[in-house]
């Protein structure tokens, strides 16, 4: 057996793992009542003249324990008729089926009003005998002129009755559906009173029942009438009133509903003391009821809860008093009501309830640890603490019931002060009164007031029970050690002291009582009663310590009861020169604080009752006033005290969120247990899993804008930020201040017995969250055009860090698999997204056709003018300011740093599109690009090139030098006539040329930010690679093995697994050391660079060179073997034309009027060149750099020899049309010679080889050039022309020129890297 307890004693130090904070009420586990009330059942067991009153103490609980059921019955009665069927016409077909169903159906709850009626008789029948024997054994005790003495215990049972009568009178006046229930069944009785057996003696019981029911006051009147036939009733309830002002002043009461009883049952006794008819039973003229000071507690305590959400006016039951004086009584001034409204309001008593609050918990936790500390070191376990330090625990913990139990009564009557005090605020608009009397009646600082009440109460109740099981038995053991105290040591010397006088019958009766006292409490060492001389007067010859047992075992209900009304008696009996001052003070001592030994035997009991709040929820009165069935949960207290917490957004207050909830689990615990009523206990449930579900979804709202804030001010800039924070006000951008970390940690909240793991249901809301944001994000994408994708790569990250910022706390989903989901990307065979869709779909329908490209910004800004339809996109969603950036200031920040970028596409829009697309989407938006361009080249651009080409002049031979700038400009103005003034000249052609060009400017610059990326990501995996610039310059020719194995992050994996595999008692689990092992090795190799350098745009030039197969023949011409001058069907003719139209500078407006203030010459429309931009220039380039008819165009364009006239003229052309031609020739030139350049360094272009031309040796002998066959094939080499050694640098060099073994471009694209699963198996470990 030690051995079990042992185990049992081990599990109080056994370690759970739970970091999560109390804040919720008290859970009761199941456990055993080791204290049970058996009704005196054992009485016989004890020999004193107190055990006869204990048979009638048993016949009145039992009185009590059923009207406790009627109370319960009435206070829960809803109307069963407004259910039932009318009848609606006198001769309705199934008249007799509605009377029957109805009795049927009302005829079980009649039976109950009958029990009801039965029961109030017979229990005034009973309280009416009790009082008459009372006061037949007063008359007599006057006739013999002796003390009349009533023990406390059962005057304490009669004051209980007289509240239950009060109790039954009140809920019955308040209860009109008990009569309309009645109603109606008498009417469906009368119809059907032919065919019921009985009827006569069933009228007559109905016709009873009827009076009881429709008579107010009459349980009260019934009463005060029977009493009137006992005489002398009245000296008794003086002694009733005066033990109720006895124990309202030395506040000698726990629980909240003792204290309130004892202030309900004067003014109840004080009515019916007083009789009209009898002038003698003036309650204002006895001089054995002190009035003052029940006239101070009435006007301390003017309001009283008396059920539920019931309440009654103390002063409003004596003015009913027939003999009413208000003289004598007094009234209450309007300052008087004021500071007892002061005193009701327990916002107003907050600081210092706080802070007894703080000094208990302080001092209570430190008894707690104490009594673990001595457990652990202490031997033998009932000796860890000394008498002493048990009877400290005990009153500390005393101290505490009385502290739970005081908060508890004043939350309960600052209610009922609500309730008798609504707010009558004409300017308020409600449906009802409930909603005046808890809605309006509370401002904010009293619901934090109540919330923080509710939060010290319950908060101090759970550690209570948490702690039961350890203070019980030291509580016991301290009860059982006074007890024994002081019956073998104080009481001791009592009847020594008694015994010496034993001729004294008054003496001798007090040494009778004393060893009764004495027989009945003693506990002896060892089971057997000592010889002791002081029971014969006598003093014992040592003087001995008396050995008293120590044992964890307290008195019983009944022993306990006897024990007092003996102690009772002695007091009460003896007279001043039976005692000494010494003896009658051990005697008081004792008394007072064994009152509370009750209360500390059963310390769960004792806390489950004193912080009882079920009334905060219950409102059957005000359903039954206002004629309804529930309220909604905006009138329901608990959820106004929680939403208040949750809308004030008051960081202080979040712990105590869950504390109001814990009515709720009181409300279902009265509906259960003691109302025995499943329809409330299902209100009450339904009511809490709305409000659950609000709560959870107002704390996942503020939770997760909360972290959303909290990640948006982390990626905000920072020097944008502080500029910010200087205009506007301090902190604005800035993390606020919260409490969540408390509320998310937790996992096991008691509600209605069912144990809610809140961290899991956040967890789910922020999956749910997240989920959404990301939708809401993309879908905002969706609404807008291309300029956006930097805003939902902003968002995206900011969801990214929201999410990393939650996974401290919760178990989300992982970020990328929900970003999948949403994105629609899940699919194992296809890289098509949503945010992939939309990008191709702008980059088809609006960027290409609608951006002009500037080569000096490398940037592209949207057409003055489009020549395209509106592009159709989805609506965009409604504003939602969490789901952007957090709150309404960082929205705004966010919202001007984007809007400098919604102007243009550029840099910044490229990284933000390979870092939503990644490496896995990018092909997919590249090759329908590509399909584009091939469309666009065989079905668009090859017909109109064929169609332009017959509208070139016959002959297009460069004027002469004589012309000058000028006529050559006007010499082809006039040739190329047909070509500048072709219908679809702009809307079709330049339009087509120009998303060609931009599609292959698009494509350059997605090389040029994909290898920044590339290199930014080899720049921070090098270190654990081992990749230093030395050795990277060799490349992987001139590296020695492979790299992989001698890289730091594998190496020394390798060595730690090795080492670990070495000292089986390290490694716990060899194969996942292998595993990592490998996974290092595979994560070497993918980071690693490939060698050599794979460019993307050259792969792009690549494909754009076979998309020119098709139309290669038919625009380079007919092949001659000589460069024709005059004449020429290539295409680097027709663009020349082109370009000319391009150049050629807009028409003005009309001069101004004369005597008008000149103004510079406006042009009447845009030009082209600011129309299509530089893409078109990059179209044109890109074609005839692949035909290889680049040194051709420079030397034969129209635009170039007019320029070069210019340039080599004395007298340059001055005409303001002539600089603008020669202003953006010279823009042209150099933005082809830079798309030349460019080309050349990633697709070159081999000139073909030529034969030397001699001079003829005589005029007859000529020597032509001839040209190779084949010539105008794909070239092969690498060679570029020295023309391009001026071209402007780029900002970023271009990549070095592929090896020559690259060059061949009939060849398909190298191969992706290998996947993780293709690659091979890492070598062995070094033996």
């Amino acid at each position: 057996m030690a051995e079990v307890f042992d185990r049992v004693a081990m599990l109080d130090n056994f370690p759970l793992i739970d970091d999560q904070r109390h804040i919720e009420g008290p859970a009761v586990a199941v456990d055993i009542d080791t204290h049970v009330d058996y009704n005196y059942a054992d009485r016989n067991a004890y020999e004193t003249q107190w055990a006869e009153e204990t048979v009638v103490m048993e016949r009145l609980a039992d009185v009590l324990k059923q009207g406790e059921k009627f109370i319960n019955m009435v206070y829960t009665y809803r109307s069963c008729s407004k259910a039932l069927p009318q009848v609606k016409t006198a001769d309705q077909a199934n008249k007799t089926e509605i009377y029957e169903g109805s009795y049927a159906v009302l005829e079980p709850e009649v039976k109950k009003l009958k029990d009801f009626m039965y029961f109030q008789r017979d229990a005034i029948k009973l309280f009416c005998d009790q009082i008459k024997k009372l006061t037949v054994i007063k008359k007599q005790k006057d006739k013999e002129k002796e003390k009349m003495i009533i023990s406390e215990s059962l005057v304490w049972y009669l004051i209980r009755l007289l509240d239950l009568f009060a109790l039954l009178d009140a809920l019955k006046n308040m209860k009109a559906c008990l009569n309309n229930d009645f109603s109606f069944y008498r009417r469906a009785l009368g119809i059907l009173r032919g065919r019921s057996v009985g009827a006569d003696d069933q009228t007559q019981e109905n016709n009873t029942l009827y009076l009881f029911l429709a008579n107010q006051n009459s349980i009260t009147t019934n009463l005060k009438t029977d009493l009137q036939n006992v005489e002398m009733y009245d000296d008794i309830f003086a002694v009733v009133v005066n033990q109720c002002a006895d124990y309202l002043e030395a506040e000698r009461y726990m629980l909240p509903i003792e204290k309130h009883c004892l202030l309900r049952v004067m003014p109840y006794c004080l009515f019916l003391m007083d009789n009209e008819k009898d002038e003698k039973k003036n309650i204002f003229k006895r001089k054995d009821l002190a009035l003052n000071r029940v006239a101070k507690l009435f006007k301390r305590n003017p309001v009283v809860p008396l059920y539920g959400d019931m309440q009654i006016t103390l002063e409003a039951l004596i003015k009913r008093s027939p003999h009413f004086d208000e003289k004598v009584w007094g009234t209450s001034s309007v300052s008087e009501d004021a500071k007892v409204a002061f005193e009701y309001e327990i916002v107003n008593i907050l600081d210092q309830t706080r802070a007894a609050h703080n000094d208990f918990i302080a001092r209570f936790a430190n008894t707690i640890n104490e009594i673990k500390a001595a457990q652990r070191t202490a031997k033998v376990l009932k000796d860890a603490l000394t008498l002493a330090e048990c009877q400290e625990i005990t009153a500390t913990v005393l101290r505490g019931l009385q502290l739970l139990a005081d908060w508890s009564a004043k939350v309960l009557q600052q209610s009922a002060w609500k309730f008798a005090r609504p707010n009558n605020d004409s300017s308020i608009e409600s449906q009802v009164e409930y909603e005046r009397v808890v809605k309006f009646n509370y401002k904010s600082e009293e619901r934090y007031a109540l919330v923080e009440f509710i939060a010290m109460i319950k908060g101090l109740a759970a550690l209570f029970l948490r702690n039961d099981s350890l203070l019980a038995p030291i509580i016991r053991r301290t009860i059982h050690d006074d007890l024994q105290e002081f019956v073998q040591v104080t009481l001791r010397e009592l009847i020594r002291a008694m015994s010496k006088s034993a001729r004294n019958a008054r003496k001798n009766q007090i040494r009778s009582e004393l060893l009764q006292l004495r027989t009945i409490a003693a506990d002896w060492a060892g089971g057997i009663e000592p010889v002791d001389p002081a029971l014969y007067g006598k003093k014992a010859e040592k003087d001995e310590k008396v050995q008293i047992p120590s044992r964890t075992t307290g008195p019983s209900h009944t022993q306990l009861v006897l024990i007092r009304n003996l102690v009772f008696g002695l007091i009460d009996k003896g007279e001043d020169k039976d005692w000494t001052s010494g003896q009658l003070k051990d005697l008081q001592v004792f008394y007072n604080k064994s009152f509370f030994y009750k209360y500390l035997l059963n310390i769960t009991e004792t806390v489950t009752a004193s912080t009882d709040l079920a009334d905060l929820w219950y409102r059957e009165f005000y359903l039954e006033l206002s004629k309804r069935l529930q309220f909604p949960i905006e009138m329901s207290l608990p959820w106004i005290l929680t939403d208040h917490i949750l809308e004030s957004h008051n960081p202080a207050m979040f712990d105590f969120v869950l504390y109001p909830l814990d009515l709720y689990n009181d409300a279902a615990n009265r509906a259960l247990r003691s109302l025995k009523q499943r329809f409330l206990y299902d209100e009450v449930e339904a009511e809490v899993n709305l409000c659950f579900d609000q709560l959870l979804f107002k704390i996942s709202e503020q939770i997760y804008a909360h972290f959303k804030v909290h990640a948006s001010s982390l990626l905000l800039d920072k020097p944008y930020k502080a500029q910010l924070e200087i205009v506007y006000a301090p902190g604005r951008f800035h993390v606020p201040k919260s409490r969540f970390d408390v509320i998310m940690r937790e996992k096991h909240i008691q509600l209605l017995g069912r144990s809610v793991d809140l961290n899991q249901l956040i967890s789910q809301r922020m999956n749910t969250y997240l989920r959404q944001n990301i939708d809401y994000a993309i879908n905002r994408f969706e609404a807008s055009d291309l300029t956006s994708i930097i805003e939902l790569d902003q968002q995206l990250m900011a969801l990214r860090l929201v999410h990393r910022l939650l996974s401290k706390y919760f178990v989300l989903d992982p970020f990328d698999t929900t970003l999948a989901e949403v994105n629609e990307s899940t699919s194992l065979v296809s890289f098509h997204s949503r945010i992939v869709l939309h990008i191709i779909f702008e980059l088809m329908y609006d960027f290409a056709p609608n951006f002009n490209y500037n080569s000096i910004t490398k940037r592209f800004i949207r057409a003055p003018v489009t020549f395209t339809e509106p592009v159709p996109r989805d609506a965009m969603p409604k504003s939602n300011p969490t789901f952007l950036f957090g709150n309404k200031a960082l929205n705004g920040a966010y919202a001007n740093s984007a809007e400098l970028l919604k102007k243009f596409i550029g840099m910044p829009h490229i990284f933000s599109m390979l870092r939503l697309i990644s490496k896995a989407g990018l092909p997919l938006v590249i090759g329908e690009v590509l399909r584009n361009l091939e469309l666009k080249f065989s079905n668009v651009l090859s017909p109109y090139v064929r169609e332009l080409m017959s509208g070139m002049p016959a002959s297009s031979k460069h004027p002469i030098y004589d012309y000058g700038s000028e006529g050559g400009y006007g010499s082809y103005q006039l040739k190329l006539q047909a070509i500048a003034t072709y219908p679809d000249l702009k809307s079709e052609v330049f339009q087509n040329f120009r998303e060609v060009g931009n599609s292959i400017v698009l494509m350059n610059l997605f090389d040029l930010a994909s290898t920044q990326l590339d290199s930014a990501r080899f720049i921070q995996a090098a270190p654990f690679l081992g990749v230093v610039p030395e050795d990277f310059a060799l490349g992987s020719d001139q590296a020695n093995g492979d790299l992989s194995a001698s890289s730091p992050l594998y190496a020394n994996l390798q060595r730690l697994a090795a080492t670990l595999e070495d000292k089986p008692d390290l490694a716990r689990s060899p194969a996942i050391l292998r595993d990592i092992v490998t996974n290092a090795w595979r994560a070497d190799k993918y980071y690693r660079p490939s060698y050599p350098h794979v460019s993307m745009f050259k792969s792009v030039l690549q494909r754009i060179n076979h998309m020119l197969a098709p139309v290669r023949d038919e625009w380079m011409g007919t092949d001659t073997g000589y460069i024709p001058i005059d004449s020429t069907t290539e295409f680097y003719r027709l663009w020349s034309a082109l370009q000319f139209v391009v150049c050629t500078p807009p028409d003005e407006v009309a001069p101004p009027a004369p005597g008008a203030p000149p103004v510079a010459p406006v042009p009447a429309e845009p030009s082209v060149h600011e129309l299509f931009g530089d893409g078109l220039f990059w179209a044109g380039s890109t074609i005839i750099h692949f035909l290889g008819q680049q040194q051709r165009f420079e030397t034969f364009d129209f635009c170039y020899y007019i320029l070069n006239v210019d340039e080599a003229a004395a007298a340059p052309s001055a005409k303001p049309q002539m600089r603008e031609f020669f202003k953006m020739v010279t823009l042209v030139r150099d933005t082809n010679q830079t798309i030349f350049a460019m080309l050349n360094t990633y697709a070159p272009i081999s000139p073909a080889p030529v034969t030397p031309l001699h001079p003829p040796a005589t005029d007859q002998e000529l020597t032509f050039v001839t040209i190779r066959e084949g010539a105008r094939a794909a070239p092969t080499s690498s060679a570029s022309s020295s023309s391009f050694s001026a071209a402007p640098a780029f900002d970023i060099p271009p990549p070095p020129p592929p090896s020559s073994d690259q060059d061949d471009w009939g060849a398909p694209p190298p191969p992706p890297p290998p996947d993780f699963d293709d690659m091979p198996p890492p070598p062995p470990p070094p033996m």
